[in-house]
């Protein structure tokens, strides 16, 4: 599975927001651990957290990662 694949999984990167060839190598890019950073610190703050920082739906909000 590509970290790309994990980060979807993980709801962090929506899987219906195109991303472009060099967001994806660089999303790829990432170390597992980095990956794993990521997933966990989502895990633990959850969704409500991420969901009252900036309305649902902007390409900025702080549960989507946008690189």
């Amino acid at each position: 599975m590509t970290n790309l694949e994990r980060l979807q999984k993980a709801g962090l990167i929506e899987l219906n927001h195109e991303l472009t060839p060099t967001e994806i190598n660089s999303v790829n890019q990432l170390s597992s651990a980095e990956v794993d950073a990521l997933i966990s610190v989502r895990t633990k703050l959850g969704d409500d957290f991420f969901n009252h920082k900036v309305p649902s739906g902007d390409s900025h909000r702080m549960g989507t990662v946008i690189l």
